[in-house]
């Protein structure tokens, strides 16, 4: 039940596809049943010469010849067409249907027009492992060790040191089967490793270190993934499955990948398997016994021969002699064990609520009070604000959208805060640089007002009103408070705060404030309530090294608080 997939990657990823038809020259000429049978990008030239050898045979169903029609498509493209949730007019009429991974008819099935059209049969075409992957330079530095999915984890959670400099390349769970069998493997390994009792920590600080990639499940793909690593500098590691690498090794001799069947202490620690299957998706009497006979054709001998000739494992597990060269001759698959749908539906929605874009609007306090010392070193709540504000910006991803306000040196109630950053993306330009290097800036020349009157509250509902009415539904939405927490004269009374933010607050329209409190002069119960009120969190900051943990706990803080209700 993956809800939602199906959708976002229609949309996303599933535009042009290609139909490639294939129907031989056969003396089957009268009346034939033609079966259309939608197929996964990679196997398609494989169930294509299967096809016309199937052709040719002109097997019959009921006594009516059978002909295939093999029609290449992107797994979630068909996902979406069959549970209905974006429809593809080149796909019109599938009959049967051979994803790269049972994981979509998961996806289909949580759908009632996809539940009642997928018919499993139980056959599995083809089989290729997912291994991980890693150019030659960086395989001599990072794999001298056997290589497990703690490969994947950052270095504070049992991942190879930061010294490596090492990066992950995740092709994106919501559009990749080899994605999030990844994902769920990663999982598996933080559930049984030393990270368990921070496991969702952990999961949390590796969705943010992961780079999404599109999906690397060919020569060209894997082709990409050489050639943008270099041209960036970058050491890099990613997923792919068997029969991608096979087909890069093969157009590349020169320069061959390196890959590794990750393996662990447990059988779920292992290698899963993309396991091609073939399914029926028609009601009409005649294409389904059609269909069922090309099922039987993709078990023969010579199927199963041309799927292993293909690069493929065959539906036994069998493959074709694996080259010397690639290091998989001498190499010790140990298969995942099988995981259900509802853990790959858990496993995805974390993904989703964690890798949602980021709209933050940080809310910085130069009052009088910031200038009193932080009560742990020589540092004032002022520097150690400058210090954390810089620490934090480089945690966040360039994708994020982010603006500044200053509150404390205004003396109106009417203007309880400055704008000096306007809301935007973190890579555009304001003026003349981009908005990180403007907010770079600010965060190491800021300093506080002497003579200012800090209107906490008054700043704070200002804030939520400004990003409640840009609200962005594709986003996570918040204001970021960094303070003293020692409120000003004049300003309007907790009560009345709360008052407000519970009446602009909309689990559906989900705008959070997150707090930081720098010292321990400020109210930091009342900051806690603010936070609630929006399903926000608050946090004390004792010393500028606390930011990264405090960053990760915060996007945490995601898997509960995106469409849950405000306490």
């Amino acid at each position: 039940m993956l809800i939602g997939l199906a959708i976002g990657v229609a949309a996303a990823c599933m535009i042009g596809l290609s139909a490639q038809a294939v129907v031989s020259r056969a003396s089957c000429s009268s009346n034939p049943v033609l079966v259309n049978v939608a197929v996964s990008d990679d196997i398609t030239p494989a169930i294509q010469t299967i096809a016309r050898g199937f052709n040719n045979e002109n097997r019959r169903a009921d006594g009516r010849c059978v002909q295939v029609q093999v029609t290449e498509g992107d797994s979630a493209a068909v996902a979406g067409e069959i549970d209905g949730q974006a429809r593809q007019a080149a796909l019109a009429g599938i009959d049967a249907w051979i994803p790269d991974s049972s994981l979509w008819l998961a996806v289909v099935r949580s759908y009632p027009a996809g539940a009642q059209a997928v018919q499993p049969l139980g056959i599995s075409v083809a089989k290729s492992p997912l291994m991980i992957v890693t150019t030659q330079t960086v395989a001599g530095k990072a794999f001298n060790v056997p290589v497990g999915w703690s490969m994947l984890l950052p270095p504070s959670y049992g991942g190879p040191p930061a010294s490596l400099g090492l990066t992950v390349d995740l092709p994106d769970p919501a559009e990749s089967a080899a994605g999030l069998a990844a994902l769920i493997e990663v999982t598996r390994q933080l559930s049984a490793g030393p990270e368990a009792s921070t496991e969702g920590s952990a999961f949390t600080a590796f969705v943010n270190q992961a780079e999404t990639t599109q999906d690397t499940d060919s020569a060209q793909a894997l082709e990409t993934f050489v050639s943008s690593t270099a041209a960036l500098g970058r050491d890099a590691v990613t997923v792919a499955s068997e029969q991608a690498v096979l087909a890069y090794d093969k157009a590349n001799p020169a320069t061959p990948l390196v890959a590794r069947y990750p393996s662990g202490t447990t059988s779920a620690l292992g290698s899963p398997e993309l396991d091609y299957p073939y399914v029926l998706t028609t009601s009409s009497p005649a294409e389904v016994k059609a269909a069922t006979e090309f099922g039987r054709f993709l078990q023969t001998p010579y199927a199963q021969s041309v799927i292993r000739y293909n690069g493929f494992r065959s539906a036994n597990g069998v493959p074709d002699a694996m080259p010397a060269s690639a290091g998989l001759d001498t190499q010790q698959l140990q298969p995942a064990a099988a995981f259900d749908a509802d853990n790959a539906a858990t496993t995805l929605q974390a993904w989703q609520k964690l890798s949602l874009g980021s709209r933050d609007l940080v809310l910085t306090d130069v009052s009088p009070a910031m200038n009193r010392p932080d009560g742990y070193g020589t540092q004032t709540l002022e520097q150690e604000l400058s210090l954390t504000s810089i620490g934090g910006l480089s945690l966040f991803p360039h994708s994020t959208h982010m603006g500044m306000w200053v509150m404390g040196q205004s003396q109106s109630a009417s203007q309880p805060y400055d704008q000096l950053v306007p809301l935007g993306g973190l890579t555009a330009d304001v003026g003349l640089i981009p908005r990180t290097d403007q907010l770079y800036e600010i965060d190491k020349t800021l300093t506080t007002n002497p003579h200012g009157n800090l209107l906490l509250y008054d700043a704070i509902l200002a804030a939520y009103e400004d990003m409640t009415s840009s609200y962005a539904p594709n986003d996570v939405n918040a204001v970021l408070v960094l303070t003293a927490g020692v409120d000003g004269a004049h300003d309007m009374p907790l009560s009345e705060l709360l008052a407000k933010l519970k009446a602009l607050y909309n689990p559906n329209r989900k705008v959070e404030i997150v707090a930081l409190m720098f010292g321990t002069y400020g109210n930091f119960k009342a900051l806690q309530q603010i936070a609630g009120a929006t399903g926000g969190v608050a946090y004390k900051i004792a010393t500028p090294a606390q930011v990264r943990q405090i960053f990760i706990e915060a996007w945490s803080h995601r898997l509960c608080n995106q469409g849950c209700a405000a306490p």
